[in-house]
């Protein structure tokens, strides 16, 4: 059974079999979260960048690791809740890539996205990316990787 829509939290899937749950390191941040753990095929790491109206409570609200993803549950600051328009994410801060939060306020917005200016680093964009944003809904991201690091 899925979490409910709840406008106070976002949920992290990462999609990775094998996880060990003692390798996991996350660094909750007012407007990002770090995040490191290791597997059975490697070493893995995520950043992720929010708009800095959009801020995070520290520490992480729930951390949930089973055989084949992980489950992180990051509670949204007292203000900063409903619904978030955006996000960044790479490897680390220094190479971001932008993606919307899916919801029906902001499907127009698809269509601009190309036109407006951006808070994230593009440089990823230039090579390969390694991590792959599966789907984003208004409370849940998903996340895979490509290959480990």
């Amino acid at each position: 059974m899925g979490a409910p829509a709840d406008e106070a939290s976002l949920t992290l899937l990462l999609h990775v079999p094998g996880i060990q749950p003692q390798s996991l390191s996350g660094d909750v941040g007012t407007n990002h979260y770090s995040l490191h753990f290791s597997s059975a095929t490697g070493t893995f790491a995520l950043f992720l960048q929010f708009p800095p109206a959009n801020r995070l409570a520290s520490p992480e609200s729930s951390i949930s690791v089973t055989a084949h993803s992980a489950a992180i549950g990051l509670a949204k600051a007292p203000g900063s809740t409903g619904l978030w328009e955006k996000f960044c994410f790479g490897l680390d801060a220094s190479a971001l890539q932008e993606r919307l939060f899916v919801s029906e306020e902001n499907v127009d917005g698809f269509l601009g996205t190309v036109l407006c200016p951006s808070f994230c680093s593009q440089s990823a964009l230039e090579s390969q990316p390694l991590i792959e944003v599966l789907d984003v809904t208004e409370d849940r991201i998903q996340i895979r990787w490509r290959t480990a690091i």
